[in-house]
């Protein structure tokens, strides 16, 4: 037998050896593939690292991974969803019974004089409220299926936030509630949403009203290097430690000191649009009352 023939039969031999090695890696990929199947999603292919089909599993393996993960995020937003919808449920329900309550005394007259005056009152009140809820819903459906878009364009930040808080005027006033607005600048210019601001601003200004307790408000308006800060507070309740991470989740409204009224899902809104316009939001620890800080970069020009 001369040596090109065992040559010959060495390397069929090598190749015997390399497709039954293939073969065997092969069918371990098949059995994690049936156990990812059957619900296993942890498992991953094991396959040493130079290994012909090294490179196919480590792709496999961050498919699996991927696919892990939408697993994991389609559950929590299945979650999200069903507690939306129990919010939902009970937070429609219960001010539209009331308004139906009131307005069929009015209707059968079961109520007379003064007290029909006060049961149209009270469904009014009611109806403002569900008004607001569903305002708050819609503005959140919006934003978590990414139809809001920012239309940013320069705006001086003091005399926009001015402007605004001057529309609060009047409410504080009549709930006795003090006020003061201070910038340590005459203009900040900054690239923003003035629709969105202007929401983002209401929102807090209404929640320190409604929610806080607090016998004053006010905002004062800094600017640190190329940042903006915003910062709405009062000198109410506060909101506890141990609530502060969570205050701009949606649906939290869990804390024991502030009232618990609301649709949970302001501050959620409030965030989202933050963020939209490149700027972050926080709340600044204090002893008394809340601060709630908004700080957006500061046009260059």
């Amino acid at each position: 037998m001369d040596i090109g023939m065992i040559a010959l039969i060495v390397i069929c031999l090598g190749l015997m050896f390399l497709l039954a090695g293939i073969w065997r890696q092969i069918k371990k990929i098949n059995q994690v593939l049936d156990e990812i199947i059957e619900g296993k999603t942890d498992r991953r292919i094991l396959i040493r690292k130079y290994s012909l089909l090294s490179d196919t599993c480590y792709k496999l393996n961050q498919i699996m991974m991927d696919n892990k993960e939408r697993i994991i995020q389609t559950k929590r937003q299945e979650h999200r969803n069903e507690k939306i919808m129990t919010s939902l449920s009970h937070d429609i329900r219960t001010p539209l019974t009331s308004i139906i309550g009131h307005l069929d005394a009015v209707h059968y007259q079961y109520v007379h004089g003064e007290m029909n005056a006060e049961s149209v009152r009270q469904a009014r009140e009611k109806a403002y409220v569900l008004k607001d809820y569903l305002d708050d819903l819609f503005q959140w459906f919006k934003i978590n299926s990414k139809e809001e878009k920012a239309e940013m364009k320069p705006l001086d930040i003091v005399e926009e936030t001015r402007a605004v808080f001057a529309n609060w005027v009047a409410a504080f006033e009549g709930n006795g509630i003090s006020y003061d607005f201070v910038s340590d600048m005459d203009e900040i210019w900054i690239s923003m949403d003035r629709v969105f601001y202007e929401r983002i601003v209401n929102n807090l200004l209404k929640n320190a009203m409604e929610h806080s307790g607090a016998s004053k408000i006010w905002i004062k308006i800094e600017q640190t290097g190329i940042t903006a800060a915003v910062k709405i507070c009062d000198n109410g309740v506060g909101i506890p430690e141990k609530a502060i991470p969570f205050v701009f989740d949606r649906l939290y409204k869990a804390d024991d000191a502030r009232s618990s009224k609301g649709s949970g899902l302001g501050l959620a809104i409030v965030r989202e649009l933050v963020l939209m316009q490149g700027g972050k939001i926080f709340v600044e620890p204090r002893k008394k009352g809340s601060c709630f800080v908004m700080e957006f970069p500061i046009l260059e020009n």
